[in-house]
């Protein structure tokens, strides 16, 4: 209990030493029981301590806090707004100093699906809706008929999204977004990059690097050579935490989904795990 009480302060005031500009004063009325800072700083914590942002909030903040406190839709679009600020400041700060070293950066790209549904527990659960839209992908394959004396194409239906990250050789998350899992990954991009300022300056400015399935998009270049593979094996990590963080997160909407992302790409890249617990 001691030990998350000291991590809760150590990460809290990280993020109010970093947007300490940004802070809310609320000077008509009383005070809110829980701040967006605080919020953010669960949603970190959420990731390092593998433990829902609500139980956190009973445990660190006030026993006698409700749901409605922190997840409220308008208020948690305030604080994903805070963790995607803090995380890109925190980016800039990186990238400059690499800068001033001379370090050679090289951005990762890769996508993963998380899912949401399974399709052959439609009928006993279910499925959830982002934006009132299904969110499907399909995975194909081959499967050997004794019927037909051949192999069969087999298609399985799941409910899902797609997750695209952008990172660098140590793991350090510097963009992250989402689309329906029906989406294909340099779709994704293409549409990343004509959308958000952040993504087009980091593919524009430095070397990002993909996969074999990003041939085609001029701004990615693809890894050909083992060296170049060994680097991208970085996000495969990345990837493998947000699945398994994704069975903690219980997020109820897309923009709740959002918010807890942030928070890990934030504990991981900056309060990591394997860092803290040494």
């Amino acid at each position: 209990m001691n030990y998350l009480n000291s991590l809760y302060q150590q990460v809290l005031l990280s993020i109010s030493i970093v947007l300490s500009d940004c802070e809310k004063q609320v000077k008509v009325g009383r005070p809110p029981k829980v701040s967006d800072l605080q919020i953010a700083c669960l949603y970190v914590l959420s990731y390092i301590t593998n433990t829902p942002v609500f139980n956190l909030a009973k445990i660190l903040i006030d026993p006698s806090i409700q749901s409605y406190h922190l997840f409220r839709k308008y208020r948690t679009a305030r604080v994903y707004k805070l963790l995607e600020l803090y995380r890109r400041r925190m980016n800039l700060l990186i990238l400059i100093l690499s800068i001033l070293s001379g370090e050679e950066i090289r951005l990762i790209i890769d996508g993963t699906i998380l899912r949401v549904a399974n399709i052959y527990r439609a009928q006993t659960r279910k499925i959830k809706r982002v934006a009132g839209k299904k969110f499907w992908a399909k995975r194909k394959r081959d499967i050997y008929s004794w019927d037909y004396q051949r192999d069969v194409r087999f298609e399985e239906i799941h409910y899902g999204l797609l997750v695209m990250i952008v990172c660098d050789r140590n793991g350090i998350v510097y963009d992250i977004w989402v689309h329906p899992a029906s989406y294909h990954e340099v779709r994704s991009v293409r549409i990343r990059y004509q959308k958000s300022l952040w993504f087009r300056a980091l593919a524009d400015s430095f070397c990002l690097m993909g996969d074999r399935g990003y041939r085609g998009l001029e701004y990615v270049h693809v890894c050909e050579d083992k060296p170049d593979k060994s680097v991208r094996q970085v996000i495969e990590a990345v990837n493998s935490q947000i699945k398994v963080f994704n069975g903690v997160s219980r997020w109820r909407n897309i923009t709740t989904l959002l918010a807890y992302l942030q928070g890990y790409t934030i504990g991981y890249s900056f309060f990591r795990k394997s860092w803290l617990f040494e």
